[in-house]
């Protein structure tokens, strides 16, 4: 039996971790913009990583900002909070000298830089949100690998397989996908409801065709829409299982690309505008 094909049931294995403190006060924090400000700026690392997030080129502000406190006044509590609990994610689970996790963390930003740009090219979100559901989108990842080292052949065979399933490829090995983890993590972190509903069911084929047949919510949509094509144009599958072939992407492509009105030569040029505007992002 393939390393793959052993059954481990992860069900009532893995709990869920909370935000950092700083996180959970800024997520329910009634304080003023400069409150807020210094809040954050005791977190020295923390505070950088949001300020060089923030001037990142995929984000292309008018200006350079030069402090947390300047870019609380410049984009508003919510919008810095995203960014905040976006980038939080990093020292939470990314602490360790191991491949797998390193690869996970950078298909995320990959992920997320590609949602900003696609974000802003189709007006599908703000660029904050598109942001932070790309670093959000994989997170169970780590959560699984914490718990078995075999989830690396597991994950890489879930995203090989013809069937495109991922998720179901998964809970049938694991009894838990990572998709349903990353929803559960983006609800306790304090995510939007919309968010939290796109993560827990980005890899359910089902799910995703039956939302674009039957539902009536545009945000929902649009979100799901923005990160299937940011996985596929980061090449997700590629980076993460050695994939040549997307095959989740082909059978959700036509009612994606029926949904955002995309033919094949302007996916094309959208594929080429973002990875123009990722080599930025190097």
């Amino acid at each position: 039996m393939s390393e793959a094909a052993k059954k481990t049931d992860l069900t009532d294995q893995i709990e869920i971790p909370g935000p950092p403190d700083i996180i959970e006060t800024l997520s329910r924090s009634m304080a003023d913009l400069n409150t807020i400000g210094k809040m954050i700026a005791e977190q020295e690392e923390l505070a950088s990583e949001v300020v060089n997030t923030i001037n990142a080129p995929c984000f292309n502000l008018v200006r350079k900002i030069a402090n947390i406190e300047e870019a609380v006044r410049f984009l508003g509590q919510d919008r810095i909070v995203r960014l905040a609990t976006g980038r939080s994610l990093r020292g939470a689970f990314f602490n360790s000298n191991q491949s797998f996790p390193e690869e996970i963390w950078n298909v995320a930003n990959r992920v997320a830089v590609a949602s900003v740009l696609i974000a802003k090219e189709l007006k599908l979100a703000e660029t904050d949100s598109a942001y932070e559901l790309g670093l959000f989108h994989n997170i169970g990842m780590a959560l699984i690998y914490n718990h078995t080292t075999r989830y690396r052949n597991i994950v890489k065979a879930a995203y090989r397989h013809e069937s495109g399933a991922i998720g179901a490829f998964e809970k049938h090995h694991l009894g838990i996908s990572h998709a349903e983890l990353s929803g559960q993590l983006a609800e306790r972190w304090h995510l939007d409801a919309t968010a939290v509903e796109v993560i827990r069911y980005h890899h359910s084929i089902p799910w995703i065709n039956n939302a674009f047949q039957t539902s009536d919510d545009d945000d929902k949509l649009k979100l799901v829409a923005m990160l299937k094509l940011a996985e596929r144009i980061a090449h997700s599958s590629g980076f993460i299982a050695q994939a040549p072939t997307n095959h989740e992407w082909e059978k959700l492509a036509p009612v994606i690309m029926n949904y955002l009105g995309l033919n094949d030569m302007q996916l094309e040029r959208l594929k080429r505008n973002v990875l123009e505007g990722m080599k930025d992002e190097s």
